[in-house]
Order: C-alpha cells, then sequence, then structure tokens
C-alpha cells in the first residue's frame, strides 16, 4: 500500500512540474532567438551603407539633401514591398554608379582599395627594420675600425688620462660641495 502512495505521489509532483519546465524551456528558446529587425531599422542600416551623391563625403543617413531625402524614403518603400538589402544596393549601383556604396566592393580593381594599405603599412615596417640593422651594422664597422687603429699601449695611456680628468672632476665637485655647506652654514648662525 505504501509502494502505491510513493507511485501516486511521483506521479502528483510530475504532473506539477511538467507546466513549470516547459514554461521555462519556452523563456530560454525564446530569449535565444534572433531579434527581427523593423523595416525602419533595416532601412537606417542601408541608408548608412549608401553616399549620398550630391553631398561630398556624407551617407543619405546624415546627409539633409532633397535627394538624400528622396533616396531615404525610396529605400524605406522597396524594403516594404519585399525587396531585398542586395536588391535595392544593386538598384542605386545601376542609377548613380559604384561609388554611391560607402565600402567599395571587393572584386575588379577595387581589390587594390583592400590590398594595397595593408601592403604598405608591412612595406614600411619592413624597411624600419632594414635601416636600424644597417645603421646597427654600420655603428659596429666604425667601432671596430676605431680599436683596430688604437694601439693597445695607446689606449692605456688614453684611459689613464680619462681617470686622471675624472678624479680631478670629482675632487672639484667635492671642494664645491664643501663650500655650499660652509656658506649654508654661516647664513644659519646668529649674528651678534
Amino acid at each position: 500500500m505504501t509502494e502505491q502512495r510513493f507511485q501516486q505521489a511521483t506521479r502528483a509532483s510530475f504532473l506539477q512540474s511538467v507546466p513549470l519546465i516547459l514554461i521555462i524551456s519556452l523563456s530560454i528558446f525564446t530569449g535565444c532567438a534572433a531579434p527581427v529587425q523593423t523595416y525602419e531599422e533595416r532601412a537606417q542600416s542601408l541608408n548608412r551603407q549608401l553616399m549620398c551623391p550630391v553631398c561630398p563625403a556624407e551617407t543619405i543617413d546624415q546627409s539633409q539633401a532633397d535627394l538624400a531625402v528622396q533616396m531615404r524614403e525610396l529605400v524605406l518603400f522597396k524594403l516594404q514591398n519585399g525587396d531585398s538589402e542586395s536588391e535595392i544596393k544593386d538598384f542605386f549601383v545601376d542609377r548613380y554608379g559604384a561609388s554611391v556604396l560607402a565600402e567599395p566592393p571587393n572584386d575588379g580593381f577595387n581589390v587594390l582599395v583592400w590590398i594595397i594599405p595593408p601592403l604598405a603599412l608591412l612595406g614600411g615596417i619592413v624597411l624600419v627594420m632594414i635601416a636600424i640593422r644597417h645603421i646597427g651594422a654600420a655603428t659596429k664597422r666604425s667601432l671596430t675600425s676605431i680599436e683596430q687603429e688604437i694601439d693597445p699601449a695607446e689606449m692605456e695611456f688614453y684611459i689613464a688620462e680619462i681617470n686622471k680628468e675624472l678624479i680631478a672632476f670629482e675632487k672639484s665637485q667635492n671642494k664645491e660641495d664643501s663650500v655650499k655647506h660652509n656658506q649654508a652654514f654661516e647664513k644659519k648662525e646668529p649674528r651678534g
């Protein structure tokens, strides 16, 4: 009898948890769905991709020219009538040429627009590296040639002279420091 009650309680708790599991799973799956863009949002995105033919360096989204306003309205109209973004772009390219696209296409001659800047940057880096190596090699060559020209005995003479100069300099610095110290001390003594 107790086993029967246990099975009934288990079934009841399972049946009570089914709606909760369904609600949680539905909320998870609906939260993961891609957001649906409205016509206006799609039109605004497309407006940022099309250049105004009469305004220098402005997209139709930025421009306030009459032509840009008409183009924005036409984009929205075409989207509402079911045209895809690529069909709308092709329509404007046919009418105004490829210069109406804010981002140049990746084919034909326009590939150079995408390839040349990175290649120029890479070439500049290579040239700088070559120049640095050349300067380093020239410095090593000049130091080696100087060392070869100076006799070791003569080098010792120069090093001894430099050491004498350093000792004399240090002594003069010590004298200057003691003079400054004495002057500071004299200023502190009260005059009577």
